[in-house]
């Protein structure tokens, strides 16, 4: 009866070494999804440096961990230059540009933005005083998966209040607008 008994602990204790060996190796680099981000544009009269930080965070933010690997700019710089693609024109690149860059990088997306506007606002009441700011971004986006390029805008709505005496910073709102533009547009790129 012991010796039964071992034989079958014996044998368990291989099986899950083998299913454990058995289980692949790796699989969440295969999985992962190649991002190019050309760098965004700005159209607007607001040039604060805050703005480009949070869009830079946030981008980060949006494709990094297990799920996405971004392509670096000095791999893609070197294309767009070769592409005759300048950001000074205040244009996204053009399809073709998204295309090939999907290709000579072999990335899954090819993510290009732009900023259309800010509406900046305040409000002031006897008890309350706040900062209103509406984000408006358009996007360009190529994905591999469906071999073409989708374009689409969101509106960020972003709001600092302030209930005690003092004023609101706008620039606390216009960050919120931006993260909050940006969170929407990544689930539409996800579902490219």
């Amino acid at each position: 009866m012991k010796k039964a008994a071992s034989v079958l602990v014996f044998l368990s204790c291989l099986f899950i070494m083998t299913a454990a060996l058995a289980a692949p190796v790796g699989e969440a680099k295969v999985s992962q999804k190649k991002v190019v981000i050309i760098p965004f544009i700005n159209s607007t009269e607001e040039t604060k440096e805050y703005i480009g930080q949070t869009i830079n965070e946030k981008f980060k933010e949006q494709f990094s961990g297990d799920k996405y690997e971004t392509i670096s700019d000095a791999i893609v710089q070197p294309i767009l230059v070769v592409n005759g693609y300048d950001a000074t024109n205040n244009e996204l690149a053009d399809n073709a540009l998204l295309m090939n860059l999907a290709k000579e990088t072999d990335a899954d997306y090819v993510v290009a933005m732009e900023i259309l506007h800010f509406i900046n606002s305040r409000h002031a009441s006897f008890f309350s005083t706040s900062a209103k700011s509406e984000v408006k971004l358009r996007y360009k986006v190529y994905s591999k998966a469906n071999d073409k390029v989708t374009t689409f805008q969101v509106v960020g709505k972003g709001n600092n209040k302030v209930t005690s005496i003092g004023v609101p910073g706008i620039g606390t709102a216009m960050k919120r607008g931006i993260d909050e533009a940006m969170d929407e547009a990544f689930v539409k790129i996800e579902k490219l």
